[in-house]
């Protein structure tokens, strides 16, 4: 089946232009530019960076959070195709696969860089530490991004290259490649069920247990809590289902437009609106124990000094809580609505949220942080600046994964047809 791609140009004049060698040449160039700031992070370690034993997690750890977060919709697409058997989403599936991972591989870049040791990258595999979180969201994630490779193979074998091209009649060894490709992606379409309940329980268990390994750390006050794991589970599938939609209107309607019907679009605006809506609520009543039920006197104390050094207040009401309502209304009214452009400004917001949630309860914490002292506790306030390695680095994953995607969303024709025989 062959799919016509549009792409889109920039008109200037009665020219058309062809943006797209640009953007991929911008994208190579921030790529050797984060290169440059990672051989000083493998060269010197963390010393080049703005990390501290007082704020030991910085922005990497929040690029990590962010992209494992709007990668969320992988998990919930799946159950949606697989187990609830709701084919007019298949395309927009395996566009959710390609954000999944991409989110989980830049977040396996990052790590690798906030390792102290990188070339130990594997230890958690072999030396097991059960009683460990950050142990069980390592394993989830390896095996999640596992999951989320067999699920994206049949996916990129859709390419008509797999089927004829003239390289395969000149060099026997691609031939003999694309066909082994071709029979894997059968096999693994056939067990695209049980991946997707095993990619569904990996993803849970491990986007609850980065909630939880916050919600741990008693002494830090603020934002770490007991409802943290719902709110990550939550925060991921909002922020995760609105990039989605972003997405899928630029591929599904720029792009290749009639493989998706807009009804089907407008569905995946209102899923996202409702989990945007869920989250705000749960969120709510997070704050209200946390704050006005809560006899710890130190969190008031925390969130004054932090008002001090941010407008970490404002961005909670404001980025967290009006907004967001407000967003999730209008997507969950999307079939009223039906204007795509406006659909997609405020998809943003629920993008946004997640990312800023990610933020606050990476920084929060460690910025204002309350001592251990069980008779005579207080609230330090530390400082934590990111270096030029950090922001490289930073420039580098973000770089890949729009690199990726933009590759992706030129050259995979994202058939919505399911494929037995080859």
């Amino acid at each position: 089946m062959q799919i016509s791609i549009h792409y889109p140009k920039l008109h200037l004049g009665k020219r058309s232009v062809d943006i797209f060698p640009y953007w991929i040449s911008l994208l190579i160039a921030g790529i050797l530019f984060g290169l440059t700031g990672a051989f000083f992070v493998f060269r010197d370690g963390l010393k080049v960076t703005g990390l501290s034993n007082q704020v030991p997690w910085g922005l990497w750890i929040s690029i990590d959070l962010s992209s494992i977060a709007l990668g969320g919709c992988a998990f919930v697409f799946g159950a949606i195709i697989y187990l609830l058997q709701i084919k007019r989403f298949e395309s927009i599936g395996k566009l959710a696969v390609l954000l999944g991972f991409l989110g989980y591989s830049t977040a396996g870049m990052v790590l690798l860089m906030d390792l102290g040791q990188p070339l130990r990258f594997w230890h958690p595999i072999v030396y097991w530490q059960p009683h460990s979180l950050l142990w069980e969201i390592t394993m989830c994630v390896v095996l999640y991004l596992t999951v989320l490779l067999a699920e994206l193979i049949p996916v990129v074998v859709e390419h008509p290259h797999f089927d004829s091209h003239p390289w395969q009649d000149r060099i026997p060894l691609l031939k003999t490649l694309a066909k082994f490709a071709k029979t894997l992606s059968v096999w693994l379409h056939k067990a695209g069920p049980v991946l997707a309940i095993i990619g569904m329980t990996l993803s849970l268990l491990h986007q609850a247990s980065l909630g939880a390994t916050y919600s741990v750390l008693y002494g830090r006050g603020v934002w770490f809590n007991q409802s943290a794991p719902t709110q990550f589970v939550f925060s991921a599938m909002s922020g995760g289902i609105a990039l989605l939609f972003i997405a899928s209107v630029f591929v599904f309607r720029v792009m290749r437009p009639g493989l998706v019907t807009d009804d089907a679009l407008y569905d995946v605006a209102r899923l996202a609106g409702g989990a945007t809506l869920l989250l705000t609520y749960l969120r709510f009543w997070d704050w209200a124990v946390t704050n006005y039920y809560s006899f710890d006197q130190q969190i008031a104390l925390q969130t004054q000094l932090l008002d001090t050094v941010a407008p970490y207040s404002a961005t909670f009401w404001i980025g967290q809580a009006l907004l967001p309502v407000i967003a999730g209304t209008i997507l969950l009214s999307a079939n009223s609505v039906r204007n795509f452009r406006f659909l997609m400004g405020t998809a943003i917001i629920p993008v946004f949220a997640t990312v800023l949630t990610r933020w606050n309860y990476n920084f929060v914490g460690l910025i204002a942080a309350t001592s251990y002292d069980p008779y005579t506790p207080s609230v330090r306030l530390f400082s934590y600046t990111p270096t030029w390695v950090e922001f490289a680095v930073g420039t580098l994953v973000i770089s890949y994964w729009l690199l990726m995607f933009s590759l992706a969303t030129r050259f995979l024709p994202f058939h919505g047809e399911r494929h037995t025989e080859h």
